[in-house]
């Protein structure tokens, strides 16, 4: 395993998930338009490596909500995550195809959509002042994700590694309201860089041991991603899922091989690189994961001497 330096971190170090052309609630950084004034949600945060996988600072898979029979609702991980076969995605296609109009509509409810999760540092929150200098975790869509990209892949001038602690940029975070969602067009990376600030204080962290060994405890103390990353379907949810395309296709229809594909119940893989294509909760970002142990952390840090 190569040795990793969040204090050290190139564009090209974090897997953003590109190929060519469950945690408590109050670990989340849950910002809605309805929460800031006058409709509109302004914060300054910054997105800092995961100390558990730092090459998996922006979490990316697949997911599909789905509602069964009984009326029970689940966010279900579709394997197209790490590239395998979906039944779900089979199912979709299937009706997205077909000749009739209520099949047609039908699809919507099996679209997969595209979720990327990061931790970030609350720098200031007029909304939730109690929140700065916390660390949370921070779900978004592709809206956001196509700025990262952005700043990592410039159409001109040099690229930013936005997770650099040291060298990246804040991002301006502003919700407004676009019909009956979120809409985050107005968000923006700070123009230029900028170190990590330290605690609440709004100190600037410098390249010293000291400032590194500060942002270290912070970091440790910051909550989990690995409960974001791609899970496998256990027997539960493989069932749950039969049941839901079940509803939506002809008795027989295709199910022996939907009802028999083994899925795994082990540790989960990896997610590989993926088309960017995301979740409902956030219709306006819509479109349509990880290896390394926490007790690999030293091993990051070990040329600090701290």
């Amino acid at each position: 395993m190569s040795e990793f330096n969040i204090f050290s971190i190139g564009v090209e170090d974090i897997d953003t998930h590109e190929q060519p052309q469950t945690t408590g609630t109050n670990t989340m950084y849950k910002p809605t338009a309805d929460d800031g004034k006058d409709g509109t949600y302004k914060a300054l945060i910054r997105f800092v490596p995961n100390v558990e996988n730092p090459r998996n600072s922006l979490i990316k898979k697949y997911v599909n909500w789905l509602t069964g029979p009984d009326g029970e609702s689940k966010l279900v991980d579709s394997p197209s995550s790490i590239g395998e076969s979906c039944p779900v995605a089979d199912a979709f296609w299937k009706l997205r195809k077909s000749d009739s109009a209520v099949d047609r509509k039908a699809s919507d409810k099996l679209k997969r959509r595209e979720q990327y999760v990061s931790l970030v540092k609350i720098i200031k929150d007029p909304q939730h002042p109690e929140l700065e200098g916390t660390y949370k975790i921070f779900k978004f869509g592709y809206k956001i994700k196509e700025k990262v990209d952005a700043e990592l892949k410039p159409d001109f001038g040099e690229p930013t590694q936005v997770f650099d602690l040291f060298e990246g940029k804040n991002f301006e975070l502003i919700i407004t309201r676009q019909n009956d969602y979120n809409n985050y067009d107005k968000s923006k990376f700070s123009s230029s860089k900028s170190s990590i600030v330290l605690g609440t204080e709004g100190k600037t962290a410098e390249r010293v041991d000291e400032d590194m060994s500060t942002i270290k405890t912070e970091l440790e103390g910051a909550p989990s991603l690995t409960s974001f990353e791609y899970r496998a379907w256990d027997e539960p949810t493989r069932e749950f899922v039969n049941n839901v395309i079940k509803m939506y296709l002809n008795p027989g229809d295709a199910m022996d091989k939907v009802t028999n594909q083994t899925f795994a119940t082990e540790e989960p893989k990896a997610a590989t690189s993926a088309t960017p294509t995301q979740t409902a909760s956030t219709t306006t970002e819509s479109k349509t994961e990880s290896g390394e142990s926490s007790a690999d952390l030293e091993s990051f840090l070990n040329d600090l001497e701290i």
